[in-house]
């Protein structure tokens, strides 16, 4: 892999398309659920591989992974270009966007009921503002570190573990039985 890194950073145009195809899922699935929306994410994964290509020249594989720095352009990108008007209740299933593993049997009943119970959770981090559902989705979808999501928003290690202990308190009251479905 650090020869791509190298052969991209230098010009190499097949060496992008290697990152791009080895990293597009990952900067879609991060962009949809952050922005809710398939066609902002479509833009944003287009707007975040132009960031790359041209600023190729500022990564250093000594500060960091790539990974780290494509989820920085990502959230950075979606906050930009968040145009959304009204929160959008998103399918991950829509875009084969693979969804956590879940603890549970896997009887009929139960599948329904976690794929509800998941609908909610998603139309629950909807309502957040991005820099809340950012910490949440590189936390939880994204399975980052506390160290590695300070490092992609270039924030305090102090602000990830608040950001997140409010985000998931609002979620945990959101969340609570008899809440009113939408």
């Amino acid at each position: 892999m650090p020869d791509v890194i190298e052969q991209w950073q230098q010009g190499d145009v097949s060496a992008f398309e290697t990152l791009y195809r080895q990293y597009e899922k990952l900067v879609f699935r991060t962009a949809y659920l952050i922005t809710g929306s398939k066609e902002a994410a479509e833009d944003a994964l287009q707007e975040v591989f132009v960031s790359v290509w041209k600023s190729r020249h500022t990564y250093d594989p000594n500060k960091g992974k790539l990974a780290t720095w494509l989820h920085r352009i990502t959230v950075n990108q979606c906050a930009r270009g968040k145009a959304r008007k009204t929160p959008v209740a998103i399918s991950l299933e829509e875009k084969d966007i693979d969804l956590p593993e879940t603890k549970y049997s896997h009887q009929p009943e139960d599948v329904l009921i976690n794929k509800l119970e998941y609908d909610r959770l998603l139309r629950a981090m909807d309502s957040l503002d991005t820099k809340h559902r950012s910490i949440l989705v590189l936390r939880y979808f994204n399975d980052l570190s506390y160290q590695e999501i300070a490092e992609a928003l270039e924030i305090p290690l102090g602000t990830v573990k608040s950001r997140l202990n409010q985000s998931l308190r609002y979620l945990k009251e959101q969340m609570k039985p008899g809440e009113a479905e939408a």
